[in-house]
């Protein structure tokens, strides 16, 4: 998704790719050097810096929408730690206050990313939460929710041992490394789970254990058929415990 960032009144031309951000490179220039050609500048500066040295890039091109015409153009862009390598090789008063901007819209992208990750797994919770108040009444003890929740798992995960596939301990819980698209996909099939065993008044932990594996297995094959990767080929994310720690003075629940 591309999307301008400001550097003061400045715009900079930016573009998110499997989950880093990048940015124009020539717009960067143009805040570094007030140069009236900072095209040029680019040009002149990457066969110095990098051609003539025999470097590998530090940028990829990627299309990105013209600031005057708003067509789509390939344009050398680079994510933080090639713009840190550019910087380096450009004089400019601005530098370091560029280097700081720098950090704190990628700490922003990194908190954003975690937030909806953490957004994920707490509504998620409260699905469960509110699936176990439903069934409780209806002959399922807390022993068999746990097991009801595992066994959707397994039926989400094709019988995947997702703690061994993750690298983590047996006292841990999958859904802290999950990946929002997962999270959000096992809140789906709990909620149709709460509702179905009201409006199908289920009884016992069999009727409604049936009725959420059939629920993961349809969220399975609807996440396979959309993204064309299996639930369990989606890579382990960071443990929300430990990326987040604390929010708001508070631990994660």
């Amino acid at each position: 998704m591309e999307e301008i960032k400001l550097f003061y009144d400045k715009e900079i031309r930016t573009l998110m790719v499997d989950g880093n951000r990048y940015y124009a490179v020539v717009d960067v220039i143009a805040i570094l050097t007030e140069s009236p050609e900072p095209r040029k500048y680019w040009s002149k500066l990457k066969k110095k810096a990098f051609t003539d040295l025999q470097l590998s890039p530090v940028w990829r091109q990627l299309k990105l929408p013209s600031l005057s015409d708003k067509k789509l153009y390939k344009t050398d862009c680079a994510d933080n730690e090639g713009l840190l390598r550019i910087i380096q090789s450009v004089p400019s008063k601005n530098a370091e206050p560029f280097k700081i901007w720098l950090a704190e819209v990628g700490g922003r992208a990194i908190d954003e990313k975690t937030n909806k990750r953490l957004a994920a797994f707490r509504k998620l919770k409260e699905s469960q939460s509110r699936l176990y108040e439903n069934i409780k009444g209806r002959g399922v003890s807390e022993e068999e929710f746990d097991e009801i929740i595992r066994n959707g798992d397994d039926a989400l995960f094709n019988n995947t041992d997702m703690k061994k596939k993750y690298g983590i301990g047996e006292d841990e819980s999958i859904d802290e490394f999950m990946h929002a698209l997962l999270l959000h996909g096992k809140g789906f099939a709990t909620e149709m789970t709460n509702i179905n065993s009201t409006q199908h008044d289920l009884k016992g932990k069999q009727e409604v254990n049936d009725n959420h594996s059939k629920n993961n297995e349809g969220v399975r094959n609807l996440l396979s058929e959309k993204t064309g990767m299996k639930p369990e080929d989606l890579p382990a994310e960071k443990d929300l415990k430990k990326l987040k720690g604390k929010k708001g003075g508070k631990k994660i629940e």
